[in-house]
């Protein structure tokens, strides 16, 4: 409903050129409010689908800081790697995993994809864990699971490497 007939640019444009000797109709002053009862609702729509939106993105946290992990995964590797060898299995089991010759890979693959594994290892941890949560994702669930992630992978290593058969053959 308007309140003030002046906010109308229609009207307010009418109003100058016949000044004093306005006659509107009813219809005319129905259309004009329902034309701004309109743009103030898709105003409202607007702002809320942009805050739906957010909210939706804000789901995927967990990614953004896969991201940001990934640019310093390089600099992560140098520092793991003093820790030699449980330190790069334990933070990077998938970047092992994927330098292993269990894989029969040659050339350019086998040196490209530990290569890869390392700036995509955080990332596709992220979705994972998402995923894996689904809308309930809070810091301490996102941990759990990239917990058990790491876990599954060092133990997967553990067993591709031999140290199992060494540990059962003893």
């Amino acid at each position: 409903m308007l309140h003030r007939l002046e906010t109308v640019p229609a009207f307010a444009g009418r109003a100058r050129n016949h000044s004093s000797s306005v006659l509107v109709t009813f219809d005319e002053l129905r259309r004009l409010e329902l034309w701004a009862s309109l743009a103030c609702l898709r105003r409202l729509q607007r702002a809320e689908k942009r805050k739906q939106i957010l909210r939706d993105l804000a789901r995927y946290w967990p990614v953004g800081v896969g991201l940001v992990l990934a640019c310093f995964a390089p600099w992560l590797r140098q520092v793991v790697n003093s820790c030699s060898p449980w330190g790069m299995r334990l933070v990077f089991p998938f970047v092992d995993l994927s330098g292993r010759p269990e894989w029969h890979l040659r050339g350019e693959v086998a040196a490209m994809l530990p290569q890869v594994m390392l700036y995509a290892q955080f990332p596709i941890e992220g979705l994972l864990a998402k995923f894996a949560l689904k809308s309930r994702v809070s810091l301490l669930g996102v941990a759990g699971q990239l917990f058990y992630f790491h876990f599954l992978g060092a133990a997967q290593l553990w067993m591709v490497s031999g140290a199992l058969d060494r540990f059962m053959a003893r």
